[in-house]
C-alpha cells in the first residue's frame, strides 16, 4: 500500500478539524439553542482557536448550514445565470442557495445537521441582514440578466424591477421548502420539481 502524501495528510487533518467544528457547533445548538451558542463556546468544545474557526467558516450560521463558501455576490450570480441559458432562472438561483453538504462529511455530522435544521427551519436564512443581503443579490443579478434575455421573462407585462423583486422573494421560499424537505428525510427534490410543486400548491382550487 502506498504511503499517503504530505498533501493528502494535510487535507485529512484539515477535514478532521472542520468536522470537529461542525459537530461541536451542531451539538451545542441542539443542547442550548442557536442564540445561546457563541463562537467562543464552539471553539472551546472543538478545542481550537477563534482564528482556526474563521479559517474554516465565515460565521456561526455557516457552520450550522454547512456552507463553507459565502453566498455568491451579484457578479457570481449573474455568471451562474449566463452559464445556464436553457434553464428557468428560478431553478438556477434555488440550486445556488442549496445546502452545501460536502460528500466527505461523515454520517454523524449529516444526522446532526438534519436534526438541527428540521427543528429550527429559521436557520436556513438566519437573521434579517442575511435575508436582505441574499434578496438584494438575487434582485440585482436579475435586473442585469433579464433585459438581455427577454425570452426568459416570467412577467413580461410588468417592469424588470417588479419581476426581479418578486422573483427574489419567491426564490427564498422555494429554497427554504426544498431544504426542509431534504433535512426531514434526505430526499431533496431538484429545483425544478420544487418549483412545480410550489406552483401546484399555490394554484390548487380549494
Amino acid at each position: 500500500m502506498a504511503e499517503p502524501t504530505q498533501e493528502g495528510l494535510r487535507y485529512r487533518k484539515k477535514l478532521k478539524a472542520r468536522l470537529a467544528v461542525e459537530r461541536a457547533a451542531l451539538e451545542l445548538v441542539l443542547e442550548h439553542g442557536y442564540d445561546a451558542v457563541t463562537v467562543e463556546a464552539i471553539c472551546a468544545r472543538a478545542e481550537i482557536s477563534k482564528k482556526t474557526f474563521f479559517n474554516y467558516f465565515p460565521s456561526k450560521a455557516a457552520v450550522i448550514r454547512g456552507r463553507v463558501e459565502p453566498f455568491p455576490n451579484t457578479d457570481d450570480m449573474l455568471a451562474l445565470l449566463e452559464a445556464r441559458p436553457e434553464a428557468c432562472y428560478l431553478d438556477v438561483i434555488v440550486e445556488a442557495l442549496g445546502i452545501d453538504a460536502s460528500p466527505s462529511v461523515d454520517d454523524d455530522v449529516l444526522r446532526l445537521r438534519r436534526e438541527v435544521l428540521a427543528s429550527m427551519p429559521q436557520l436556513f436564512f438566519r437573521g434579517q441582514r442575511d435575508f436582505l443581503t441574499v434578496q438584494r443579490v438575487i434582485a440585482d443579478a436579475l435586473r442585469a440578466h433579464l433585459p438581455a434575455h427577454p425570452e426568459k421573462r416570467m412577467l413580461p407585462d410588468r417592469s424588470v424591477d417588479d419581476e426581479a423583486v418578486l422573483a427574489s422573494s419567491v426564490v427564498l421560499g422555494l429554497s427554504r421548502a426544498r431544504s426542509i424537505l431534504h433535512v426531514r428525510d434526505g430526499s431533496e427534490p431538484d429545483a425544478k420539481r420544487t418549483r412545480l410543486m410550489y406552483a401546484a400548491y399555490l394554484t390548487a382550487d380549494r
